[in-house]
């Protein structure tokens, strides 16, 4: 059977098949290296600001990144998203389209307010799978079909705290249990020969482990007003531990196209499987004031070169950087005095507006060439607020958004016989904020 660097190289002569799965997050021809397409550690509001924001530091929602953030909540989070895909493959000669859909997290976060500090429990992918790819051609009068069918991937569920350690620092960790499965399968046809017989090698990977996120952020607030604040993260690398099924078999193909299994080649039971996934560091800078404007620049370094798998070759892999840069401004953020007679006064002015730039110069690189990524983004963060009346006549605001972000990201290149994705995301985000845990007396 060909191995993977090889089969990128005849993807000038693919065709793509387009039929989804319902559980597929990814159509990525590029999801069968590694572990498959990476999915992005951040809120629909982060996304906004170019995905990569570890300075993230707000009242009502935090960083998955960084830990440390937790330590700025002064409310209880609820996150949820789902996101859509449309966009095309293109080769040197062939453009296909497709279309895609999943599930982006799903967390909980709450302050405890009397240390400075918060505790957060998140659920989301890690890494998706799912490419289904054949070429065929002709030797010595023979048709032959190569067909490349992967799916599957890893989830994370996560455990985080922050706590505020002096005035201007604040720390955080999170424990991170990465789990999942990934089904492989390669076959080569004979398509109209009864002579010869097709082969299928099949590969079920099934995947444990965890790894640990240490965050800093430097929070200061100027005379002039401006927050300045510094985010560092680094994620230690993650040793896997697995069991692999393979099955390799000889077959028939009936005229019907169903398949008559002729003799079992190898049947591998429960091997011992290891995978270690790299770690990385981040940096992030972020200036604003508050709710009202805040500007964003982050750079982070992954250590793929150092990338240990059971299928790949090592030398496909690469250290990967990572430059995002991102802002927002909201002309009139819902404080007290935005409030009168119980209703939002100039509710537009009240949305968070923002835009952001990401790029990876990526993790592979195949054929003398690195699989690079870029986006672009935009968001809106629409608020809606729940006002609480205390009974000796206080009121208590708090404010939820529903954050609509659409990137437009390009992966790859045409040349070498490559493929370039180019694609709209678009990820909507609930954020629920509330003082879900507190006592209150109501009129």
């Amino acid at each position: 059977m060909l191995n993977k660097t090889a089969i990128i190289l005849l993807l000038a002569e693919i065709l793509w098949t387009t039929k989804a799965h319902s559980q597929q997050n990814t159509r990525s021809p590029y999801s069968l290296f590694g572990v498959g397409i990476l999915h992005s550690e951040s809120f629909a509001d982060i996304s906004a600001l170019g995905r990569n924001n570890t300075s993230y530091r707000f009242q009502s929602n935090y960083s998955l990144k960084n830990p440390a953030s937790l330590s700025a909540l002064n409310v209880s989070v609820f996150n949820v998203s789902p996101f859509f895909e449309l966009g095309n493959y293109k080769t040197g000669t062939q453009t296909n389209d497709f279309s895609n859909a999943g599930f982006n997290y799903i967390s909980l976060a709450a302050p405890i307010k009397k240390y400075k500090s918060g505790i957060a429990f998140s659920l989301l992918p890690f890494s998706d799978i799912g490419y289904n790819i054949y070429n065929t051609k002709d030797s010595g009068g023979v048709s032959i079909r190569n067909e490349y069918q992967g799916r599957g991937g890893l989830s994370r569920f996560n455990i985080g705290a922050g706590t505020q350690i002096f005035k201007y620092l604040s720390a955080g960790i999170s424990y991170s249990y990465i789990f999942g499965q990934v089904d492989e399968t390669q076959k080569r046809r004979y398509p109209g020969n009864r002579v010869l017989t097709s082969v299928s090698d099949n590969n079920n990977l099934y995947l444990r482990g965890s790894r640990l996120d240490l965050g800093l952020q430097f929070h200061i607030l100027s005379d002039s007003g401006l927050n300045h604040i510094l985010g560092l993260n680094f994620t230690s690398n993650a040793k896997l531990k697995g069991e692999q099924n393979r099955l390799i078999y000889t077959f028939t193909e009936l005229y019907s196209g169903s398949e008559t299994i002729w003799d079992t080649i190898l049947f591998d039971k429960e091997k011992s499987a290891n995978i270690t996934l790299p770690q990385n560091i981040n940096v992030s800078y972020t200036i604003g004031k508050s709710e009202k404007w805040q500007a964003n620049a982050a750079i982070s370094k992954n250590m793929w070169s150092n990338f240990n798998s059971i299928t790949d070759h090592k030398n496909s892999f690469i250290n990967e950087n990572q430059i995002s840069f991102g802002f927002f401004i909201c002309p009139k953020p819902i404080f007290d005095k935005s409030i009168k007679n119980d209703k939002v006064k100039n509710y537009l002015k009240s949305i968070r507006y923002s835009a952001g730039y990401y790029q990876s110069s990526g993790f592979v690189k195949i054929n003398d060439k690195n699989i690079v990524e870029n986006s672009i983004s935009f968001g809106i963060g629409l608020p809606f607020t729940q006002i609480h009346k205390h009974v000796d006549g206080t009121r208590i605001i708090s404010t939820s958004r529903i954050f609509l972000t659409a990137e437009y990201i390009s992966r790859g290149t045409t040349q070498n016989n490559l493929i370039k994705e180019n694609f709209f995301r678009l990820t909507l985000g609930l954020n629920l904020a509330d003082k879900w845990f507190n006592k209150r007396l109501y009129n």
